[in-house]
């Protein structure tokens, strides 16, 4: 009867340990959640950062295609100038330097414009990644909810159960020590 006792006193002690630990779990994911939910917005600042600089590269695009267009026509009335005429060589390298100088300035647009397009890509996949993260630690912590409940129910009937013993127990006299 004794031995059955002391099993029946480390039972409570077993669950509330196990409750304790599933709590101290409960707190840890809660923590990571807000320290994601942190994080994800930073994120989203930075993609909305990024769109406007998209928006500006974009806006800047158009000015490379203007440019490019520009350049092509100057390029043709260089042809021309050429062919038509003679003696020109220091006005025609001029021309030839401010051409050079435009189509290094659309390379260079061209060029800020892929890396921007890089990093809105990366920003996106790890803004995707973030929300599975969430969605995963969402279902977590259902999960625990759920075993939480049970344990409860468990705690309480293991409790009602005690209560039992300990009232059929007061019956039985106790044995003289010694």
């Amino acid at each position: 009867m004794k031995a059955m006792l002391a099993k029946i006193k480390v039972l409570p002690v077993l669950i509330t340990l196990l409750l304790g630990a599933a709590a101290g779990n409960t707190w840890l994911q809660l923590w990571i959640q807000q320290d994601i939910v942190k994080k994800s917005k930073q994120l989203e600042a930075q993609l909305a950062q990024s769109a406007e600089k998209s928006d500006k590269m974009n806006a800047q695009l158009e000015a490379v295609q203007k440019l490019k267009q520009e350049t092509d026509k100057l390029n043709k009335k260089v042809t021309a100038i050429e062919q038509n005429t003679a003696g020109l060589d220091q006005e025609l390298k001029d021309l030839d330097r401010v051409v050079a100088s435009i189509a290094n300035r659309v390379n260079a647009i061209s060029s800020n414009t892929a890396v921007t397009e890089k990093d809105l890509k990366a920003i996106q996949a790890t803004v995707a990644d973030s929300t599975q993260v969430l969605k995963s630690i969402q279902n977590s912590n259902a999960d625990i909810v759920n075993t939480l409940n049970t344990m409860e129910q468990i705690q309480t009937k293991v409790n009602v159960n005690l209560k039992e013993i300990n009232q059929k127990t007061r019956i039985i006299p106790e044995k003289p020590r010694g």
